[in-house]
């Protein structure tokens, strides 16, 4: 029996050549996975360790599992009972508050199923250790990874080749190889967005916006973009968006950036936020500078903060959908795929949206129910 670590988590594995071979699931990653996980070893121990008799002696131990594992010596799932599932929840944020929705439908999901799962992921965003996670979900044989579409698209087809069933949630790659999505319909959030603020800014009054994402380089920030700025082009006062910046989700950022932006720019009458910490800094800063009453202010989601800053009037809406959903019910369209061989009928699974303001604040729950 042989031992090898895998990358950052520092998780013992088995690896064995008695091992289930005849099962097509359990299939070794390529090459390039296995000197990634060794390359990455000696690197963990460098770091690690300043005596350099320690680092020779891993060193020859790790070049030993390298030929091991080269020769073909095949992996033991952490399902060594197969009386149970495994599911991983690859997440790309793992104390956000608003990603905490999902897992909490996550867990309640496995506990009704009765299946074992891991929720995994950065504190911050970092979509190189999602994708650890993921190949880590791939070497441990999951029955299913959930991950936001932020990922590398190698990392999709290495899980089909694997047999692992992928589901992304929040932002769609809709090239990649994936049993399913759930998430907003952006044209459908950017029409809600537009009716909304047509409700308490004049038609005929030019709209100056200012914009704020999480992270601009992300498919899911520039798609947002792209749908507001189409539906903008329906109200008949015409438009002018004067900034587009992001928060890194970061609380701090966010603020920062605000105030920069409210200085610089000092007529702006719609801020639109698509990072959920984003509108509550851009609240606090336009109540601060005495500005609200010429600012309306939109959000999305639906933090604790958030709703209590609507009530409050530091923001006027925000636009929201299950985060909940996103982890229940993506567990048990995996869970019903594998026991049943359920295939969902179309990909883009519908998911409801909501515009929460003053008028619904306690109640908008009961319209996000199936």
């Amino acid at each position: 029996m042989h031992l090898f670590f895998l990358p950052k988590n520092d998780h013992l594995f088995l690896c064995s050549s008695k091992n289930r071979a005849s099962d097509q699931k359990r299939k070794l990653l390529n090459k390039k996975v296995h000197v990634k996980i060794v390359l990455t070893i000696l690197k963990i121990y460098r770091e690690k360790y300043v005596n350099v008799n320690v680092v020779i002696i891993v060193k020859k131990c790790v070049i030993l599992i390298l030929l091991l594992l080269l020769a073909g010596c095949e992996k033991e799932s952490i399902k060594e009972n197969e009386d149970f599932q495994y599911y991983l929840f690859a997440t790309p944020l793992a104390e956000h508050p608003i990603w905490l929705q999902s897992k909490e439908g996550f867990e309640d999901a496995c506990s009704e199923l009765n299946v074992k799962c891991d929720w995994m992921g950065p504190k911050i965003i970092d979509t190189e250790s999602m994708g650890e996670v993921i190949e880590q979900g791939i070497l441990q044989n999951a029955d299913g990874i959930i991950t936001q579409g932020v990922v590398d698209p190698e990392l999709l087809k290495e899980a089909k080749d694997n047999n692992v069933p992928i589901i992304l949630v929040d932002s769609n790659m809709p090239e990649s190889e994936k049993l399913a999505y759930f998430g907003k319909d952006f044209e459908k959030q950017a029409k809600l967005i537009l009716e909304e603020t047509e409700r308490h800014i004049d038609q005929d009054t030019k709209l100056i916006v200012a914009i704020q994402v999480a992270e601009l380089d992300f498919d899911i920030a520039t798609e947002q973009i792209k749908e507001l700025e189409n539906a903008l082009k329906d109200h008949p006062g015409g438009y002018e968006i004067v900034s587009i910046s992001e928060s890194k989700s970061d609380a701090v950022r966010a603020q920062s950036e605000w105030t920069r932006i409210l200085a610089d720019h000092p007529d702006i009458n719609l801020s639109v936020n698509f990072a959920a910490e984003s509108a509550e800094a851009c609240g606090e800063i336009a109540v601060d500078l005495g500005i609200k009453d010429q600012l309306f202010i939109f959000g999305v989601d639906d933090m604790e903060t958030t709703i209590d800053y609507i009530k409050k009037g530091y923001l006027d809406a925000s636009i929201v959908t299950s985060f909940y959903q996103y982890g229940h019910d993506s567990l048990y369209l995996l869970y019903n795929h594998n026991v049943k061989n359920e295939v969902p009928a179309q990909v883009n699974q519908d998911v409801k949206l909501v515009v929460v303001n003053r008028e619904n604040a306690d109640t908008y729950m009961e319209e996000l129910r199936p």
